[in-house]
């Protein structure tokens, strides 16, 4: 679907569930990999969230006035904060399995630009000789059956190093319950570490 294009009404209705927070947790997240994905989708939540923020502005009236000491206490507290952890790598599939987009985080966990893997399998790719078979086959039932699915799976980075990650998988289906989209979020496992005796 380009982005140029208008969206479908159902797409619109969850963006609504979406920015009312309607939606449910489990569709959220998945719902936030497609709003970084598709560009036309993210700017509809944008207005919409506009929108609810002006509604919700006028229903509260007039707001007192924040003390200045209270805004400084509150910038110095940001300032202090901990850095936010590193995002998820995000994939989007189209309904046969190939690549139509995923995030930076993506790229650096597992070595390949979108470019190089655009309109790729990622299991093509990224499984190898340690790679489960049982685990490989579990995740194709589940995307075969539209239903989510959460795996550890051993993948292999393009240097050829293997790293096991964590992946999460959700269907995106029209009001037909025919797929439009797999999106995926991923993380990288740290391999434990070595036990002392």
């Amino acid at each position: 679907m380009p982005e140029d294009s208008p969206l479908p009404e159902f797409l619109q209705d969850r963006a609504m569930l979406y920015v009312t927070g309607a939606m449910p947790v489990d569709e959220r997240d998945s719902f936030d990999v497609l709003i970084e994905f598709h560009g036309g989708l993210r700017r509809l939540v944008s207005s919409l969230q506009a929108v609810v923020n002006a509604c919700t502005l006028a229903s509260a009236g007039a707001q007192p006035e924040v003390p200045a000491h209270l805004k400084t206490k509150l910038m110095d507290r940001l300032e202090t904060m901990l850095p936010p952890a590193k995002p998820d790598c995000l994939v989007v599939t189209n309904p046969d399995g190939e690549i139509e987009w995923f995030n930076h985080a993506f790229t650096e966990m597992c070595g390949y630009t979108l470019p190089e893997l655009k309109g790729r399998k990622p299991g093509h790719v990224l499984q190898g000789p340690d790679t489960d078979p049982a685990t490989v086959a579990r995740i194709r039932t589940a995307i075969s059956s539209r239903q989510r699915c959460r795996e550890t799976i051993v993948n292999y980075h393009k240097d050829g190093s293997r790293y096991e990650a964590d992946v999460r998988i959700a269907p995106i289906l029209d009001d037909d319950r025919q797929p439009l989209w797999f999106v995926a979020q991923e993380r990288k496992l740290q391999p434990a570490a070595p036990v002392s005796v």
